[in-house]
């Protein structure tokens, strides 16, 4: 009997029909399902059903997070560029509760899923016909698995896997971000995620030759030096070190991990 993963298709409601074929090429070794929770009043929803092939879709609305940016003290110097401070609170609320989402949906359904994957819509590889199963099928208890890829300032938070229990952990993501800001850490998302993994002692692994790609241009304001930041742009001496620590540590992971 194959194993069974969880998909995860958190907030933009992102298609593509490559998407789908490097998803089920992907997991072609598992019993996967797609759980999609994305905001409501979105234009492409039938695109997105079709490609995925999606009966049900859980909508939630988006909240307004004045009151917590309010509160952040430092960013990078790429914020307002790169990302911006609303979108972190908005994709950090998406995943926590499609993480509700799974947990209530596998004891409705009495489904005990074994790993659960963060997958963002836009994702392909050009690693073709890569056999991720020999890396998923080590996951431990807390511990996280990641391609080698896209871990500016911290770590890669399009894509992920963990086992079941490990995942439900995401639960208590938004509560660990207002501890974050209250802390006066500089805000990106990859930094944030370093520090929530850090917080709930998940071991990473990179699984090696393993990358992913985003279709198309996602932010095209990035080379836009007009626009500037919207907080202080400073980053403290502890979290420089930390910095610094996470990129030698991910250079040593993608050396020996796996």
């Amino acid at each position: 009997m194959k194993k069974k993963i969880a998909v995860l298709l958190s907030g933009l409601a992102r298609c593509e029909e490559e998407n789908f074929k490097f998803l089920k090429n992907l997991f072609k070794d598992y019993d996967f399902k797609i759980l999609p929770l994305i905001w409501k009043n979105q234009k492409n929803l039938d695109s997105f059903k079709r490609i995925y092939f999606l009966e049900d879709i859980k909508e939630i609305e988006q909240n307004n997070w004045s009151y917590e940016i309010s509160k952040i003290k430092y960013v990078f110097g790429e914020e307002n560029r790169s990302y911006k401070l609303e979108n972190i609170f908005h994709m950090w609320h998406s995943i926590e509760e499609n993480t509700k989402y799974l947990e209530n949906y596998s004891i409705k359904n009495n489904i005990n899923f074994d790993y659960v994957c963060r997958f963002r819509g836009d994702l392909y590889s050009k690693s073709k016909n890569f056999d991720i199963s020999k890396y998923i099928n080590k996951i431990n208890n807390n511990e996280i698995i990641f391609p080698e890829n896209f871990h500016s300032r911290g770590l890669n938070d399009l894509f992920f896997i963990t086992n079941f229990k490990t995942f439900l952990k995401f639960k208590e993501c938004i509560e660990y971000l207002k501890i974050f800001i209250n802390e006066s850490r500089p805000l990106s998302s990859e930094y944030f995620f370093y520090h929530f993994i850090r917080n709930k002692s998940i071991k990473i692994k990179i699984i090696k030759n393993f990358k992913v790609n985003l279709f198309g241009e996602e932010n095209k304001s990035h080379e836009n030096y007009t626009l500037q930041p919207t907080k202080k742009a400073y980053i403290p001496l502890i979290d420089k070190i930390h910095l610094k620590y996470i990129k030698y540590k991910l250079r040593f992971l993608k050396k020996f991990n796996f």
